[in-house]
């Protein structure tokens, strides 16, 4: 199978190119640039390659991700996030699409962890465009497949998991949120469960897909310092140890947009549908991630 993959250059784009077992073309911004060029550029830029490419499966891993920035940059976010999708499924609703989304839908307000059929309810433009694009690829295509998950973070690019470490290593004291409960995703396993269990193989959808368990920003932090305290590489860069470390409220780290105070998404629709009784517990599935981190060395 031949797989176009948009957002290339992306932590989950990057693994995608790297892991994908079958042949797979990536497009990066320089390709196409979604918030910047024309939309009858774009889609003529679409239309060929899929005349050359001739992909047999789309995956897009495109975003707009930039949370509190979305609320000034609302135009460019709208494009890459909701309208981008739509346009994909209204050209390539014959093809197989998978699309990449987020626990950002959701306000957070919900006690257990989120359902597919649960009500969105986004806090912000971020989550607003990204349930956006969901609608729009859902509605063009009878094929397409949307993903959910939450807390992304892989070896390449930046993620929470990199500023903690590098935090650790300039500060003498990190103050981190406690009461935001989520799973952290890594791209590795994103990537070995949609190729294990490939989108063809079960009926197309919305599905969530993160591994097992729930923690929050501040234990999450703990763990990454825990980790980089055993490394020869990094434990005598650390400024910060894991006792230093303070959990603050979400209303002690003002941000743009608030975020929602639980991103558990329940995976029981994936597990059926795969076949899986139970997913990887979150540390299991992160810990290669964050040892290819580690062995990169401080200020890498």
């Amino acid at each position: 199978m031949r797989s176009l993959v948009f957002g290339a250059g992306g932590q989950l784009g990057m693994q995608l190119l790297s892991d994908m077992p079958q042949p797979v073309l990536g497009l990066y911004r320089k390709d196409l640039d979604i918030g910047e060029a024309s939309q009858e550029d774009i889609e003529n830029i679409l239309m060929n390659l899929f005349d050359r490419f001739r992909p047999d499966c789309i995956i897009n891993a495109a975003a707009y991700t930039a949370v509190d920035q979305a609320e000034v940059d609302a135009q460019r976010a709208a494009r890459v996030n909701a309208w981008f999708p739509g346009l994909l499924g209204r050209i390539a609703h014959h093809l197989p699409i998978l699309h990449f989304s987020t626990d950002y839908v959701f306000d957070g307000t919900k006690t257990e962890a989120y359902k597919e059929d649960d009500m969105p309810s986004p806090l912000g433009v971020y989550g607003l465009t990204k349930l956006q694009g969901e609608q729009a690829l859902l509605q063009a295509s009878a094929r397409a497949t949307v993903i959910r998950c939450s807390w992304v973070v892989g070896p390449d690019g930046q993620n929470f998991a990199k500023t903690i470490l590098r935090l650790a290593c300039e500060r003498e004291e990190l103050r981190v949120v406690d009461d935001q409960f989520g799973v952290p995703t890594p791209t590795d396993f994103l990537v070995r469960e949609i190729t294990r269990h490939p989108i063809t193989s079960f009926p197309p959808g919305l599905y969530h897909l993160v591994p097992s368990g729930r923690i929050n920003w501040y234990e999450y932090a703990v763990w990454l310092i825990e980790k980089a305290q055993d490394h020869p590489l990094w434990r005598h860069r650390l400024r910060v140890r894991a006792n230093n470390v303070r959990g603050i409220a979400s209303d002690q780290y003002p941000t743009r947009v608030q975020r929602p105070k639980n991103s558990s998404l329940d995976t029981s629709k994936w597990r059926f549908a795969s076949g899986q009784s139970n997913l990887p517990p979150w540390h299991e599935a992160l810990a290669p991630t964050v040892a290819k981190i580690l062995d990169s060395g401080p200020g890498r």
